[in-house]
């Protein structure tokens, strides 16, 4: 059980006894980090707080199942991968997609107007070339650079290739730095 910290076994321990404490504890531990995979996965913080709700009932239903090869959150962060995709490639969410909220953008209190505008535009133009990237590689993008995972994490949540990972994450930039050209220097 090598990828387990002691935290994470003590807690999974707890979560298989039916801790209600233990359950609590995990989904304030991981609630924003699950969310965050969603929502820049899905685009829409109504569906991200769905699914993020789907993820921590599959995790309580599923715990006696963790083998602990990997660490928790990257168990974690597999399930929320894997509804992401799920749901992504399903037709009626596409259908309401029209509807979907945009990214919530980070405000800076001390630029000026001008600086303003041009960040709100490269953040708006970063966050549309992330969700035109097929999702195979918005995954490793979100979960890479937004999120930190390491190759190695983002390879067992997906259960990618180490090889395949990194290609799609190359294929990735790559995709996002000519969408976003008219803003490089």
């Amino acid at each position: 059980m090598e990828g387990r910290t002691g935290d994470d076994a003590s807690l999974v321990d707890r979560l298989r006894r039916g801790e209600p404490r233990a359950f609590e504890e995990l989904v304030i531990a991981y609630q924003h980090r699950v969310f965050g995979v969603a929502l820049r996965m899905l685009g829409s913080r109504a569906e991200a707080e769905e699914l993020a709700q789907e993820v921590f009932l599959r995790v309580h239903r599923a715990i006696a199942e963790f083998r602990g090869d990997a660490k928790l959150s990257t168990w974690l962060y597999a399930i929320a991968s894997r509804l992401c995709l799920n749901r992504l490639t399903s037709g009626e969410w596409r259908m309401a997609r029209a509807g979907e909220e945009t990214l919530t953008r980070l405000a800076s209190g001390h630029a000026s107007p001008a600086d303003e505008l041009e960040r709100s535009e490269l953040e708006a133009a970063l966050h549309r070339a992330i969700a035109e990237l097929s999702e195979e590689r918005r995954i490793v993008v979100v979960l890479r650079d937004l999120e930190g995972l390491s190759y190695e994490e983002i390879a067992a949540a997906l259960e990618l290739e180490l090889g395949t990972v990194r290609s799609r994450l190359h294929r990735a930039r790559m995709d996002l730095k000519d969408k976003l050209e008219r803003f490089l220097p």
